[in-house]
């Protein structure tokens, strides 16, 4: 392998604190600086060899430099970098088409972005022309993004580093039978957390708000499953009432649980 003379974490921390905006932040004492990976293991500037678990943030599912994805991506590299939308090229409605050969349902239609964030600003953009109707139900200690409406449907209070978040934005508990925020317990709940939903909808909103959003299994909120039939019944509930559910599926997506 080539050698390299890495500066090291010190020298990035200095970099970062001078170059970087603050609200990019890590979680570690003694962050390691990460030079290569290979498929499941990660390697630092040190050469020490890491096991990944964490799959870079729920989007390396299929590995670090998978050498099949890497030679594809750099045949495609050599061939067409980027062109903007308003022009054809074929793999962009080949990969639409693929994607609805596995979507279950009439789900046909693909719009691609670039991040999580944009998606669901898109989703809700959409739900909102839809409905006419902007007002939207989260789950607390969901996470959907860091742009401005992202973070104002996020129910994690370290992530929302804006003092004043959109409006027209409520909370239902999320759905976690472990530490039931209703108190409850399963066996005997009848998915209290489900029906709250449509409680919520009738005490705080115009009583047909425009979208539910949640995601499938909460990442960001300890990987929180909810129980079985829960969006069954919030899907009976919206609608009932007029609202679109919206499934950020952005950590879960494709292979991303393991």
């Amino acid at each position: 392998m080539e050698e390299h003379a890495y500066i090291g974490p010190k020298a990035i921390l200095e970099k970062k604190k001078k170059y970087i905006m603050p609200c990019l932040g890590h979680f570690y004492r003694e962050p390691r600086q990460f030079v290569r990976g290979d498929m499941q293991y990660l390697f630092d500037h040190e050469g020490r060899r890491y096991l990944d678990c964490f799959a870079g943030v729920s989007v390396i599912n299929c590995g670090h430099c998978n050498p099949e994805i890497t030679e594809k991506v750099k045949k495609q590299v050599g061939t067409l970098q980027h062109v903007c939308n308003i022009y054809l090229t074929e793999n962009f409605v080949n990969l639409a088409e693929r994607l609805a050969e596995v979507t279950p349902g009439d789900l046909q239609k693909s719009f691609f972005c670039s991040t999580g964030s944009e998606a669901t600003e898109g989703a809700l953009l959409l739900a909102s022309i839809y409905t006419k109707n902007s007002e939207i139900i989260a789950l607390r200690n969901g996470l959907h993004g860091r742009t401005k409406l992202g973070m104002s449907i996020t129910g994690i209070s370290m992530w929302r580093t804006d003092d004043n978040p959109v409006g027209g934005i409520h909370f239902a508990p999320n759905p976690y039978c472990y530490r039931c925020p209703l108190g409850k317990k399963r066996e005997t709940c009848d998915l209290a957390c489900a029906n709250a939903v449509e409680d919520l909808i009738k005490t705080a909103t115009s009583g047909h708000p425009g979208a539910f959003i949640a995601e499938s299994i909460q990442g960001n909120a300890g990987i929180i499953v909810p129980p079985e039939g829960y969006f069954k019944r919030v899907k009976e509930i919206l609608d009932a009432y007029g609202t679109l559910l919206i499934t950020d599926e952005v950590q879960t997506g494709f292979a991303r649980t393991g």
